[in-house]
């Protein structure tokens, strides 16, 4: 199935076929285990999956006032099977999503609506003072359009993966259902659902999908519309363009609190969805506003929200969350974090979007996803414990971001390489075998823990060129055949460029793993314990993380290469942990050298010295400190 509307403006760097990528070591066994246990077991395709089926059969999204977002389960499920089908080539699976979809297409209404509420022309918030009533706060919620958006994105993408017409227009009659009845009732995309419409907004990606597949200018429109509609001069929420180009943070784009139009000020993971719409359509239309209020948008994130975990934001929103010297954040809100920089990178070649990248993934990413792949974590916390994704809104098996996760691994996958006009480019260096035709290349482990790699090339021709990331965090990285000279990598815009002779060749890259203590001295904003992020940060009213846990006070954390370190019970580590004096402030350096591991990225012996005194801890790289789903409140600490 072949588009008939061509970018207007392709990718700068082209990602391999996803078969022709795999990934190695410990991190290709996080991900083999997870894509198994949640996507193609009997287990993952008899009950999870059919679960998730179930919550667009059974419509109970809307029975209560406040509207909940079952419908987003089987799309997520869906998106993500068919990602991991086409990495891994997986024809069981892709038999199981030609099975599930035909199944969904069998509950699309008369009118073309599929979803998870009875009323599928339901879009507007719900009532407050009926929510109120209800469920005792004015959540305002209404997740209809959210859910046709993953149900319509999974739809397309199964449709392309199977060369299967009757799925896209079963596709196209659930669009068609959305368009007319937002033209019957005038409400446009940004005044309907959730927070001040973004979530509904968010639909943009996959409707730019439909147009480029169908031709359908309908589709095209919409977009067009609630993009304008972003760029309001009488500054209508969610106004995201306009916003976005004022360079302000995120978090000062709206009133604090303000729950109007199901408000949730500057939710990150519906934003960011947003953004990759709108690049969507930048490829589309040509449009360089659009690109330059993604790229404006991406700074100012990265700015005042990146946190000491790599990802953004505190407790699901942009609330500054730099300046927040403890972190906990969503696995949704990564995943989509990562999307964005590898959207931008394919568009841009800059390198600080895999800078950031790499940091997300390695970090906080990768401590979502627990090491049975069962399961994984809601909150990634930097101390503690992480708050466990149990299934969500009355079912066994659904969970937002497990759901999502398995896309954060391929998002991987397709980033570790790239091929542009001035030659390849390796990205990231998580242990791979890429493809590109008939050249192939394999990227080995030691990069967390011994900061050396090799890089083998075969196949390439005589005068082709390979350009290699220089990490920002490496002050002086080596670079040489193996077995001849080495020598200091110069980077110009963050990559080294390499000339290839046609001869199989193997390179190693020594990286600068010297740790580095960063201190979070800002003065801490102490929450009342009603406030929503303490709430979040203890698990609500059971307490399953002690809020003692919380930084309360400036603290620092070691990064060693591109990972953030961590004691935890893992390694034998006691509670003083959480009871020593921080060395925040007194002036403190580290060594570190690497100890014998197991299942874990790295683990160090660090000589803390600070105000002459100096300290030993076993530590280990913070995706690794936790790893499962534990009671105990006290398990672990990034903090010194």
């Amino acid at each position: 199935m072949n588009f008939i509307i061509p970018y207007a403006v392709p990718n700068r760097q082209r990602t391999p076929a996803l078969c022709g990528v795999s990934l190695d070591g410990e991190i290709g066994a996080r991900y083999d285990r997870f894509a198994y246990e949640r996507l193609s077991s009997p287990f993952a395709v008899k009950e999870i999956l059919c679960e998730a089926e179930e919550c667009i059969r059974d419509k109970y999204d809307d029975e209560l006032a406040q509207g909940l977002w079952r419908g987003e389960f089987w799309g997520k499920q869906i998106l993500s099977a068919v990602r991991v089908c086409r990495q891994k080539n997986d024809e069981a699976l892709k038999e199981a999503i030609r099975t599930s979809c035909h199944r969904i297409l069998a509950m699309q209404d008369g009118d073309g609506y599929i979803g998870s509420y009875r009323d599928g022309a339901s879009i507007l918030p719900a009532d407050r003072e009926r929510c109120i009533r209800e469920v005792g706060w004015g959540s305002m919620y209404n997740w209809n359009v959210w859910g046709q958006k993953y149900t319509l994105w999974a739809l397309l993408e199964s449709a392309m993966l199977l060369d299967d017409r009757r799925i896209l227009a079963a596709a196209a009659r659930l669009a068609d259902q959305l368009i007319r009845r937002l033209r019957q009732t005038g409400v446009a995309l940004r005044e309907a659902g959730v927070m001040h419409g973004m979530a509904a907004c968010s639909i943009m990606k996959p409707m730019l999908i439909l147009y480029r597949l169908t031709g359908e200018r309908s589709y095209y429109d919409l977009c067009l519309g609630t993009a304008a509609d972003w760029a309001r001069p009488d500054g209508a929420m969610p106004n995201l363009i306009a916003n976005a180009l004022s360079g302000r943070s995120p978090a000062r784009w709206y009133p604090l609190g303000d729950y109007s139009l199901g408000g949730w000020t500057s939710k990150a993971y519906e934003m960011m969805s947003c953004f990759d719409g709108l690049l969507e359509l930048y490829r589309v239309s040509g449009d360089g506003t659009y690109l330059a209020a993604a790229e404006r948008f991406w700074d100012a994130v990265r700015r005042d929200e990146t946190n000491i975990l790599g990802s953004v934001g505190y407790c699901e929103r942009f609330w500054m969350a730099a300046s927040y010297p403890d972190a906990a954040t969503e696995v949704c809100d990564v995943v989509h974090w990562m999307r964005l920089c590898h959207e931008l990178f394919c568009l841009t070649g800059e390198a600080k979007y895999m800078d950031a990248f790499e940091r997300a993934f390695l970090n906080a990413f990768l401590a979502g996803v627990y090491e049975d792949g069962r399961t994984g974590a809601f909150f990634v916390r930097s101390a503690g414990r992480h708050w466990t994704a149990e299934p969500q809104v009355e079912t066994k098996y659904q969970h937002c971001c497990l759901n999502n996760a398995a896309r954060g691994f391929v998002n991987a996958a397709e980033s570790v390489m790239t091929r542009c006009e001035s030659g390849y480019r390796v990205n990231l260096y998580v242990p791979a075998r890429i493809r590109f035709g008939e050249t192939s290349f394999r990227i080995s482990s030691g990069y967390t823990d011994r900061g050396e790699v090799t890089v083998t090339i075969r196949g390439a021709s005589a005068g082709e060129r390979l350009q290699l990331r220089v990490p920002d965090w490496s002050a002086v990285t080596r670079i040489g055949v193996v077995g001849g000279e080495e020598r200091t990598a110069e980077a110009v815009d963050g990559y080294v460029t390499v000339p290839l002779d046609g001869a199989d060749t193997v390179l190693r890259l020594r990286f600068d793993m010297t740790p580095e203590v960063i201190d979070f001295r800002g003065e801490y904003k102490n929450l009342p314990s009603d406030d929503y992020h303490v709430q979040r940060w203890i698990d609500g009213g059971g307490g399953l993380c002690d809020r003692r846990q919380m930084a309360a006070h400036p603290i620092s954390v070691i990064r060693r290469g591109p990972v953030m370190l961590a004691r935890t019970k893992r390694l034998g580590a006691s509670e003083e942990m959480f009871g020593e004096e921080s060395v925040c402030g007194h002036g403190a350096a580290c060594t570190a050298r690497v100890i014998r591991h197991d299942r874990m990225l790295t683990a160090c012996r660090v000589s803390l010295t600070a105000d002459g005194r100096t300290r030993e801890l076993l530590m280990c790289d913070v995706a690794s400190a936790v790893g499962r789903d534990t009671e105990d409140p006290r398990f672990f600490s990034m903090y010194v």
